[in-house]
């Protein structure tokens, strides 16, 4: 039995992970739009849910309304960050893992 190759779409958490890693030293709304590839509708849905949940913080500056990861947001991050690398399959020379494949 093989895994079913997944479409290259992005999922919900993932979103999320993208967004709090940008937002870690400061970001405005529309470089999260352009560097997450979201449209308009997608950031603000996104903004608003991580700012309910405490992950986002923002700040009016004189160049506009930053956006910042809190410190919730960053240890988001580093639970994140701990699944995507425990999910990694290993890349070793020689090691044949069969109920792996493809």
């Amino acid at each position: 039995m093989s895994i079913p190759e997944r479409k290259n779409n992005r999922g919900r958490i993932q979103i999320m992970g993208d967004v709090l890693g940008l937002a870690t030293s400061g970001i405005r709304k529309t470089h999260i739009m352009y560097r997450a590839n979201l449209s308009y509708e997608q950031v603000h849905m996104y903004l608003s849910e991580l700012i309910e949940r405490g992950l986002l913080v923002q700040h009016a500056t004189d160049e506009g309304v930053v956006y910042r990861t809190t410190e919730r947001g960053r240890e988001f991050l580093y639970f994140y960050n701990k699944i995507v690398d425990f999910l990694e399959i290993p890349q070793q020379a020689g090691l044949e893992m069969p109920y792996l494949s493809k």
